[in-house]
């Protein structure tokens, strides 16, 4: 969603700098029916076909009035009433249905219209509604906005709904399941003004008392969340862009603060607008709303919002623009289908991001990109990327922006890495979007296609990155003696919630006569390998490309060390008991025990040494004690027989 919401919640863009058919439609929502959550199940009766929304608008204040038309039909069970989503405060004065007025009840936010006859199953009608009022309400996404932009003097209207706020200025079913096959937008405003919106601009009306109304119409299926509107005093700077594959050209429309200097600062950020469609459309498969436009309108916030085929936009820094864009892709075309799985829209555009320095600027920038994000995960520990059905409805949850949006983005990054193969990586991204386009999907869908395409079996890496919490941190020793070099590596997790991991991770190995890479999966908290490697190693770097979001605690050539402070684990064979020990003192140190298996049995970091171990409850077989420490770690393995 909005890079809006970051700013206001401040948990998304630190600073500027560092930043179908109806049958179908109701196989998804019965698929995904235990995850959606806060509407009336009533609303399940009904698909919606079409929004009509026509308002008209000043930019002087979030007052509204007119009506929204919607055509609906019934599914397979006759219905007595309807119900919408419509905020309280909005005066409602009638509503038709299928050209006749009929009863309603307007109360906590929700709209019941009552027929005059019982609705039959199948069958297509339109509801009207005329209604007025504020369009806003004391809340973090208010739905509506009136701000004026200090700089340049400019009052603006604008919509942000995502999540819950479109029927805080029209009535609308706020399911995500549900997307609408079309919609209308047509705004009727002062002369001097312009007003931009989802789709093409079809007809602009010159209408009595110096009025204009601007009729936008969209034939894309869409959700209720991305239809949008933004008046002010507006200039029209649009351009095409060729798209590759077509033989056609992308309208791309933005409507800017009508002043030239705000031109003339802006147009090389607003071009480069071309570059990043092109790119976008050669990785996702061409720009998916290609008939109709991409453009943005930009408004007095602190962000983003990527309304479909219309963005609003606080400004046109470069890796705004690219998030937004991307989202046209995921989380326009295909939406997630709950928001617990928010990750289908947000670390998919986060990573286009990524992607954006990548291709078009440079390796270094998206290696910083990805480091800075990295960091950014690592301020804590805990939280999943997929948010818990308790705060399937906490707009804070859902827009965390180290979660959501970075983690979300170092997913898929690591997706990346697992796979080895750009080629099908990207294949895998344009057969998503192809499957679910025009709909909505979950993380579990995702998972489901990754593990068709590649034939590998995804549900370890789900459980500990998207499904679980934190992060592992890995701590490495090696040595080369002769032919031979030995790394040992120790694993541990930032949350209890998470406490083991499976990592392919990568061995950059610097020798005398060139460079190597190895890939060893790390499948324990403790591993140990030998490996065949003539010549002389000065040095070993861990996951050199920085595929994983993992803290690497130190990397430590044992062969090149003063002789080690000696560690003593006795006796050995134990049996009820065990004493661990050094020949010099040692303070700060955390003592592990790990079984066979590379299960931690025991963590603790003992007030002194020598440190006696109970050993009741164990079982017999081979152990290893492994003491951890800034400097590095140090194991020896001890056998216990039962007594």
């Amino acid at each position: 969603m909005p890079l809006l919401l970051a700013i206001l919640f401040t948990l998304r863009l630190v600073t500027a700098e560092a930043m179908a058919d109806a049958a179908e439609k109701t196989a998804i929502a019965d698929d995904i029916a235990v995850t959606l959550k806060g509407h009336d199940q009533r609303m399940d009766l009904y698909d919606v076909i079409f929004y009509g929304i026509d308002l008209e608008v000043t930019d002087t204040s979030t007052f509204l009035s007119g009506s929204t038309s919607i055509l609906l039909k019934v599914l397979d069970k006759p219905v007595n009433e309807l119900v919408f989503d419509l905020l309280a405060d909005l005066r409602v004065d009638s509503v038709w249905l299928d050209g006749k007025v009929t009863a309603f009840n307007h109360a906590d936010d929700q709209l019941i219209v009552m027929p005059q006859a019982e609705v039959t199953a199948q069958k297509r009608i339109m509801v009207t509604v005329y209604y007025s009022g504020l369009g806003r309400q004391k809340e973090w996404i208010s739905g509506v906005y009136n701000v004026k932009q200090d700089v340049w003097n400019k009052r603006i209207t604008w919509t942000l709904s995502e999540p819950f706020a479109a029927r805080n200025w029209f009535p609308c079913k706020q399911v995500l399941s549900d997307k609408a096959d079309s919609a209308t937008i047509f705004i009727t405003t002062a002369g001097r003004l312009k007003a931009g919106a989802n789709g093409l601009l079809e007809h602009t009306i010159v209408l009595p008392e110096d009025r204009i109304r601007y009729e936008w119409k969209t034939r894309y299926p869409i959700a209720y969340y991305l239809l949008s509107f933004a008046v002010g005093d507006y200039a029209d700077y649009s351009f095409y862009v060729p798209l590759p594959g077509r033989n056609d050209s992308l309208l791309v429309q933005n409507y800017i603060y009508d002043t030239l200097a705000y031109f003339e600062q802006n147009k090389s950020d607003i071009d480069k607008t071309a570059e990043l469609i092109v790119l976008y459309s050669e990785l996702f498969g061409t720009y998916p709303f290609h008939a109709e436009k991409y453009g943005h309108c930009i408004v007095p916030s602190g962000g983003g919002m990527e309304h479909q085929t219309m963005t609003t936009l606080g400004n046109f820094y470069y890796l705004l623009v690219a998030h937004e864009l991307a989202h046209q892709w995921f989380g326009d075309y295909v939406t997630c289908g709950s928001w617990q799985d928010i990750w289908i829209n947000e670390g998919f555009a986060s990573y286009a991001e990524y992607l954006a320095y990548q291709y078009l600027q440079s390796q270094d920038k998206a290696d910083t990109w990805m480091a800075e994000a990295h960091d950014y995960i690592k301020s804590a520990g805990g939280g999943s990327v997929f948010i818990p059905e308790s705060d399937a409805d906490d707009e804070e949850r859902i827009f965390d922006y180290r979660l959501s949006y970075k983690k979300g983005a170092a997913i898929l990054h690591m997706i990346r890495g697992e796979v080895q193969n750009d080629s099908l990586f990207f294949a895998l991204l344009r057969d998503y979007l192809a499957r679910f386009k025009n709909s909505v999907a979950l993380g579990k869908d995702f998972k489901q296609l990754l593990e068709e395409k590649t034939g590998w079996d995804f549900s370890t890496f789900f459980d500990q990155w998207y499904y679980g919490a934190g992060y592992p941190s890995i701590t490495v020793n090696w040595k080369h003696e002769h032919d031979t070099l030995f790394l040992y590596s120790f694993l541990t997790a930032s949350s209890d919630a998470t406490p083991q991991y499976d990592l392919l991770t990568g061995y950059k190995i610097t020798l005398n006569n060139g460079d190597t890479t190895v890939y060893k999966r790390h499948n324990t908290h403790y591993d140990e390998w030998k490996i065949k490697l003539p010549g002389n190693v000065k040095s070993i770097m861990v996951d050199p490309e920085k595929w994983l979001l993992m803290d690497v605690t130190g990397v430590n050539n044992l062969s090149k060390r003063e002789p080690d402070k000696k560690f003593y684990v006795a006796p050995n064979p134990a049996k009820n008991r065990i004493s661990i020990n050094f020949e010099d003192s040692m303070t700060e140190t955390k003592i592990y025990v790990i079984d066979s298996a590379g299960k931690i049995l025991f963590a603790d970091k003992p007030v002194s040494f020598p440190f006696t171990l109970e050993l009741d409850g164990y079982k017999s077989g081979s152990y290893i004690v492994l003491a951890e420490n800034e400097d590095r770690i140090y194991t020896e393995k001890f056998v216990l027989f039962n007594r």
